[in-house]
């Protein structure tokens, strides 16, 4: 397939009706998220209309981790978001609401929801690398790593059978979907993850980072200018590779390479700093694996 706009456009057509939409909740979150000095009341007024978000957090609230001795089960919106602080509050409903995008009837090989397992860990890890960086745009690095891969979501909902014989032939190869899609002449996800993203309206900073993180070349970035941007697409490039290889979730592959040298020595990073961030990173993960858990409990 050639890479052209007017044939991803005519794509993109195609999928109507069939792509995932953008619940109006996270549309309203992702506004609200972008800006670090929201109050958490005004998170709370958005989290009170949807019920699988006010139930997540009131069960985050209610684990050993924040509920510690205390005997009484918190019940209370208020009382939980207080408990577990705004930047958690902020993941958990930004999770929730994908979450509800990826939800699948069991009848598939793969499973839709372990790729929101691997996007909620890209999301978590661009975090940590942006805090680890004391990066200038961290506050959208958690949000574009929880979106980068949705344009294999709107694979799998358009055309099962062969985002499946994709993911097997990745399997086989011992290497990654894009080698695969590009071997293929397939539907390229990350173009087509930026489409999707740039016709929900949400910001041009995600669907820059949805376009561009498996492309390590700043200068095939064409449409990039901003530096911080190019930075923050390395950031959840790395942390893409990262969470592939500490193998948390299913991306559809599990490639085990880690980020190359151009890459650290752009983000200012020695191998030292890569092992002590990758010793971080599974500590981070495996905290989140246990809380995750509780989102598909009733």
């Amino acid at each position: 397939m050639a890479e052209n706009e007017k044939q991803y456009s005519l794509i993109v057509q195609s999928l109507k009706g069939q792509l995932p939409s953008l619940p109006l909740v996270m549309d309203e979150l992702l506004t609200i998220v972008s800006d670090p000095d929201v109050a958490l009341y005004a998170i709370r007024d958005i989290i009170k209309t949807d019920p699988s978000i006010y139930t997540n957090v009131l069960k985050i609230a209610n684990t050993v981790e924040y509920r510690g001795g205390e005997s009484d089960r918190i019940t209370n919106l208020d009382d939980a978001m207080q408990k577990i602080g705004l930047e958690k509050v902020k993941r958990i409903s930004l999770n929730t609401s994908v979450l509800d995008l990826h939800l699948h009837k069991k009848n598939s090989d793969y499973n839709p929801e372990n790729l929101w397992v691997h996007s909620v860990g890209v999301g978590l890890i661009s975090s940590k690398l942006s805090d680890f960086l004391n990066f200038q745009l961290k506050d959208h690095a958690y949000t574009c790593g929880l979106i980068h891969d949705i344009g294999k979501l709107a694979k799998f909902k358009f055309n099962r059978n062969s985002f499946e014989n994709e993911v097997l032939l990745a399997k086989e190869r011992k290497t990654n979907i894009v080698n695969i899609e590009k071997l293929e002449y397939g539907i390229r996800h990350a173009k087509l993850g930026a489409m999707i993203v740039n016709s929900w309206g949400i910001s041009p900073i995600v669907e820059l980072v949805t376009k561009w993180h498996h492309e390590e070349d700043r200068s095939k970035r064409d449409d990039v200018e901003d530096p911080e941007i190019h930075r923050l697409i390395d950031i959840v490039l790395m942390a893409n590779i990262i969470v592939n290889y500490l193998e948390f979730g299913n991306s559809g592959h599990n490639h085990d390479v880690l980020p190359s040298r151009k890459i650290l020595k752009r983000l200012r990073m020695n191998e030292n700093d890569l092992n002590e961030f990758l010793e971080g990173s599974k500590e981070t993960l495996e905290r989140e694996k246990n809380e995750l858990s509780l989102f598909f409990k009733n």
